[in-house]
Parts: structure tokens; C-alpha cells; sequence
């Protein structure tokens, strides 16, 4: 196998095909499981036994790649000059690093997202989604994501940060900015204007971990600052990078696009709402089926570290990956059926959503339980759900990375 190929249809940097990326998917999955984007250097990853041996090798395919760093010439020397000027260099979030520094945070993160720790917050996730309902109009019509999928994560986090809740819409904006550089789409004057944010949201919290260390409570900002007082622990702009992308942006933004992706697919299908209400424990399986579908992370890179082959392409040290969990959590080979949702699907949980071994999700059970919680409440309320008359085809973000809904204005039929 060669990938000298041009397959029509199937650049992942072209906006419109991010809109519907899955018939590209199925097209490289049959064609190339492994194909070099024409003009670039990525080599896309689409199959699903193809991007399970890439995780399980981390070593020979590492994870440290900057995406904003990707471009002809690398990040701009004015985004640097905003920081190094007026703020600190973000460091590598534990996602996109290898150890021994991604060994350092996980160690850290991981002992506050336990199983146990999330069904411990479970009462306050639920309290959370149903005072959002609570506040909607009595009209039965709302805008999801500005209404309810955006505020239930970014509520959550802020809670157990321990910032104020009345600064969401500062927050909104700041993990706006941390996260669209990473779309590999963003111009030139707003990748300037979110090095600016970024920078704000700097001093915000280098103010607040300050004021946690003269006066400590329970919560995350705290645990940061006690992480960071004893013999090599985290300098500034690794409690910065923890706090602002490790946690803030990466609870909030992945699970917003998982919930309004999942009641977009309940409007195309409902089916899934009666067999829940019938048997809740079915609930579930539908988190599972939703993020397997509409994988809020598109795809993650991986660097080549050592000459070797993959699906019979050879790849060279340095050759860059695009593991594409979109498209292998739609591989018919893995998931028969594989564009519906299966609430009985053997395995719901074997995705690539979250990501598996080194760098599985650290906050993944408590991704599950919002998205859990989300519908528990809305189910317990609603009946049924539509796309709000004259509302125009609900349009994504471009970004080769994610996949998140700019808006989606629903109609709703309360029980």
C-alpha cells in the first residue's frame, strides 16, 4: 500500500467537509486506512484496528505535537511576543506531552476524577442540570447549547475550581480562546486576540492560586497550589497550563459538543427515548453510543519516534499522525450498523472517544456522568424534541481537531 494517493473528497482542513466529515471517513477507511493528506504532512488514521495499535504502542508514537505549531513557520512570533511580553508561555497540556512531564500532572489529575469521586458529585452535577431547566421559558423553545449544554460542564468545573459562577461567560470566552489555535483554522487576528484572552485569564487565576496559597479551601485551586509548594512540584506556568487547559477548557469544551451532539442526534432519531423510559438503565449505553458517534475530539496527533509500518505504509522518525476517533468509532468492521445508535450494542464502552491506555481521559467519568446527568434531566421533563421551525441546518466550528455545534435552536414538549 502507498499513500501517493489523491482521493476526492476527503481534505479534513476544507470547513465544508468538517460540516459532515463521515462519508471522507468511510472513503479512507476502505481506501487508505492510513493516507497522507495531499499538501500536508499528516498522515490521517481512520480504521479502527489501525488506531488501537498506534495507543497501544505510546512510546514508538508519541504524543507531544503542538498543533498551532504545525503551520509554515510555526506559531507567529507576535503570539509569542503577547506572551512572553505580557504573560507566560502556555506549556504543553497533559494531552499533547509525553513523560516525564505527562507522568508529573496525571499523577496529580488523576486521584481527583475517581469513579468514586464522580458518584460523590453526582448530586451536585444533577442539582446543576435541573436548575438550568428550571430557567427555561415556558414558550417550549430555547437555544441548547447557550441554554443548557454550555453552562451544565462549565458550572461544574467552576464549582469544584472554586471560582465564581457569575464569571461564566468571562470563562466561556477565555476557553474559547485556549481552544480555537488548536483548530488548526483559526486567521491570523483572532489567534492574536486569543493569545490576548489567554493572557487576561493568566492573571485572573495567577491571582486567585495566590490567594488560595494565604487562604486555602476545598477545592481544585487549592489542591493545584499544594501540589506546587513541596520540592519539585509545579512551577507558575505549569499550575497555569493545569488549571486553564488540563482542567478548565478540557472539562467543559469536549463535553458541551458530547450533549448538544447527542440531542441533535435524538431529533433525528427518538427511538432511544422510549426504550430509556422503559428501562433507565439503558442510559448508559446511550452516553456511550452518543460519544462513540460524535466523538467531541475528532482526532488527536501522534509523532513518529522510530522508522517503522503501519497498515502497510512505511512511516520515518518524525512523520506526523492524525488518529481520526471519528472515524474508527465508525468503522463497521468494530460497530455493525455503525451510523445508529445501538442501545444494546455488546461493549457500548469500547470507543475511542475518550481515548484508551497512557492517554486515556483523565476526566472521563466525569464526562460520562454529565452527559448522564444532561438527559436524565431533560428526559424527566420533556417528551419530546424538534429543530425550532425556519431554524437554519445546524452548522460545527471549523477545526480539524473537534467537533462542536455553533448553535442549536430546539423546540421542546414538556410531560
Amino acid at each position: 500500500m502507498t499513500t501517493a494517493l489523491d482521493i476526492p473528497g476527503t481534505n479534513l482542513l476544507d470547513p465544508a467537509i468538517q460540516q459532515c466529515p463521515y462519508g471522507a471517513y468511510a472513503k479512507l477507511r476502505n481506501a487508505a486506512p492510513v493516507y497522507k493528506m495531499p499538501g500536508t504532512e499528516i498522515h490521517l488514521v481512520t480504521r479502527f484496528d489501525v488506531c488501537w495499535e498506534v495507543i497501544r504502542q505510546p512510546d514508538l508514537f508519541g504524543s507531544g505535537v503542538n498543533p498551532m505549531a504545525l503551520r509554515p513557520g510555526g506559531v507567529p512570533q507576535a503570539v509569542i511576543d503577547v506572551y512572553v511580553n505580557n504573560g507566560w508561555l502556555p506549556r504543553a497540556s497533559c494531552s499533547t506531552s509525553d513523560p516525564p512531564s505527562h507522568t508529573r500532572v496525571r499523577d496529580f489529575l488523576e486521584p481527583l476524577f475517581t469513579v468514586q469521586r464522580v458518584r460523590e458529585l453526582t448530586p451536585l452535577i444533577d442539582r446543576i442540570a435541573n436548575s438550568l431547566l428550571d430557567r427555561l421559558p415556558p414558550t417550549g423553545e430555547m437555544e441548547f447549547v447557550q441554554a443548557f449544554s454550555h453552562p451544565l460542564p462549565m458550572m461544574v468545573i467552576a464549582e469544584l475550581l472554586g471560582v465564581p459562577d457569575g464569571d461564566l461567560a468571562r470563562f466561556k470566552a477565555w476557553s474559547d480562546a485556549i481552544v480555537e489555535p488548536f483548530s488548526m483554522m483559526v486567521s491570523p487576528e483572532r489567534e492574536l486576540e486569543c493569545a490576548r484572552l489567554v493572557v487576561e485569564m493568566q492573571h485572573y487565576f495567577k491571582a486567585l492560586l495566590e490567594e488560595r496559597r494565604a487562604h486555602p479551601q476545598d477545592d481544585l485551586l487549592t489542591a493545584v497550589v499544594h501540589a506546587s509548594d513541596v520540592p519539585g512540584g509545579f512551577n507558575l506556568e505549569e499550575q497555569l497550563t493545569i488549571v486553564m487547559i488540563d482542567l478548565l477548557a478540557s472539562g467543559n469544551e469536549t463535553t458541551t459538543a458530547a450533549v448538544t451532539s447527542g440531542m441533535k442526534l435524538l431529533i433525528e432519531d427518538p427511538t432511544p427515548i422510549a426504550e430509556i423510559r422503559a428501562k433507565p438503565a439503558l442510559m448508559r449505553n446511550l452516553v456511550e453510543e452518543i460519544l462513540r458517534l460524535e466523538s467531541p475530539a475528532q482526532g488527536m496527533f501522534r509523532r513518529v519516534n522510530a522508522d517503522t509500518e503501519l497498515a502497510g505504509v512505511k512511516l520515518h522518525t518524525g512523520d506526523l499522525l492524525s488518529l481520526r476517533f471519528g472515524a474508527a468509532n465508525r468503522d463497521e468492521e468494530q460497530f455493525p450498523v455503525a451510523e445508529r445508535i445501538d442501545l444494546h450494542r455488546p461493549q457500548a464502552g469500547k470507543h475511542l472517544a475518550l481515548g484508551i491506555g497512557r492517554h486515556h481521559c483523565i476526566g472521563a467519568a466525569l464526562a460520562r456522568q454529565e452527559i448522564a446527568s444532561a438527559f436524565t434531566a431533560l428526559f424527566a421533563r420533556f417528551d419530546s424534541f424538534a429543530m425550532a421551525p425556519g431554524a437554519a441546518a445546524p452548522a460545527y466550528t471549523p477545526s480539524f481537531f473537534g467537533r462542536n455545534l455553533l448553535t442549536l435552536p430546539i423546540t421542546f414538549r414538556r410531560l
